[in-house]
């Protein structure tokens, strides 16, 4: 029985290089340098191709099952586990789960041709690349990307099915994810996220994000000055730390990838631990997701300066990181705050004059700190609107008197300025004289 052997094209030229040696019209250095082998393997090749012809230069192993190919058995099992436990995971990251919780060792690529073969898995286009990359900041704490995004992360778990939104940060030179579910994108929960960063890691030189309603006025009326900034701009001012607005999602880029990666493996985490609630699922993400993330998908930085800066005694964040209002004082040292009545003590750290202007702050702890001449002033909330008061006082003070008027015989009283003629003693103090 003839065997058909199939020769590759490399395999072609290597009969056609040892024929011209056959033939003498090239030697067996030249034919070993142009074919890129040692003289010692050119010479067994030789003595094949003189024994049986271009058959013995085909590859043996052409057509035959590969050595190393994975059992049936456990592609069977593998295939198995991803339609029960894993069926919406992508081959890649089923891979990894396999191998964690189940112990089944599998490589992704031989997932993935399975889970296609399986109908499980389809290639995914990816769009041409037509912006030029931005190069990374060089130091950790140069600039973190931040942003917020609303998913139904709990798959419908949470009470009457809400979403929650996280909020991440990622520095720009190493990658490093830093992110926590809150409530909703707004001022509130963007500063308690920004305190426990300060906190954890100090104050970044700047902050990237995009231009939604809590970190910049977009009325088209909106002025460049102090008056027409955000609550977040106006913190992040007082803390010295810069806010760049980018003008498309792309130029973020790397914040909003990092969402699309979220919201496929966070999501599956968190089913497979079964966390139903907002609070565990901050637990989970600070003490295991995160640091696993991070140590796989961090990158070294150009630079090993870290550039974050340490909080001072001038960072007083419980006043910076809140909501600042102003509002006038009435006639009766009341402040009209939110439907609610706040009562200025009678003893105060500063002069209080009616139609003062004071700074409210909210904080994040729900206390409001009254501030006039940076100095905070003691006040008591209301249950309703103050009766008016017949004698208000004059003004609020840390040492109260009731303003008297001298007496006439009183020292300062008993010296008085006599008029002078300037014409005729131009040079001459007036005299002052004692009255008896």
């Amino acid at each position: 029985m003839k065997h058909i052997y199939v020769l590759s094209s490399k395999e072609l030229d290597r009969a056609t290089t040892l024929q011209r040696v056959i033939n003498k019209t090239q030697t067996q250095k030249d034919a070993a340098q142009s074919l890129g082998i040692t003289d010692r393997q050119l010479h067994r090749l030789m003595v094949k191709y003189r024994a049986d012809g271009s058959a013995e230069l085909a590859n043996k192993a052409r057509g035959k099952p590969n050595n190393r190919q994975l059992p049936q058995t456990t592609k069977d099992r593998a295939i198995e586990l991803v339609k029960t436990k894993y069926p919406d995971f992508g081959p890649t990251f089923a891979a990894e789960k396999l191998a964690e919780r189940d112990g089944l060792e599998i490589d992704h690529e031989t997932l993935r041709l399975l889970m296609i073969k399986e109908g499980m898995w389809h290639h995914k286009k990816r769009k041409a690349i037509h912006r030029m990359r931005r190069e990374r900041r060089a130091c950790y704490g140069d600039m973190e990307q931040f942003d917020g995004c609303r998913h139904d992360w709990f798959e419908g778990r949470l009470p009457d099915g809400a979403w929650a939104t996280l909020l991440a940060s990622r520095d720009d030179a190493n990658n490093t994810v830093v992110a926590q579910f809150l409530a909703y994108e707004g001022t509130r929960p963007v500063m308690t996220y920004w305190w426990d960063y300060f906190k954890a890691y100090g104050k970044p030189i700047s902050i990237y994000l995009d231009r939604h309603s809590t970190y910049k006025v977009n009325s088209k009326n909106a002025l460049d000055d102090d008056h027409m900034i955000t609550q977040f701009e106006r913190a992040m001012k007082q803390l010295n730390v810069e806010v760049i607005f980018a003008n498309s999602p792309q130029a973020k880029g790397r914040i909003e990838n990092l969402f699309g990666t979220l919201q496929d493996r966070l999501v599956k985490e968190l089913r497979l631990e079964e966390i139903n609630d907002v609070a565990a699922a901050n637990v989970f993400l600070r003490d295991i997701f995160l640091p696993a993330y991070n140590s796989r998908f961090c990158v070294t930085p150009m630079s090993e300066v870290n550039a974050h800066r340490s909080l001072t005694k001038e960072d007083n964040l419980p006043a910076v990181l809140s909501v600042i209002s102003t509002r006038y004082v009435n006639q009766d040292f009341t402040i009209r705050f939110k439907n609610s009545w706040l009562q200025l003590a009678k003893v105060q750290p500063t002069l209080v004059l009616p139609k003062a202007q004071v700074i409210i702050e909210e904080r994040l702890d729900n206390s409001i700190h009254l501030k006039l001449n940076n100095k905070y002033l003691n006040y008591t909330q209301l249950a309703s609107k103050p009766p008016t008061l017949t004698k208000p006082p004059i003004a609020l003070t840390s040492n109260p008197h009731t303003p008297t008027i001298p007496s006439p015989n009183h020292p300062w009283r008993k010296f008085v300025l006599l008029p002078y003629n300037i014409t005729n003693r131009p040079n001459q103090k007036p005299p002052s004289r004692k009255i008896t």
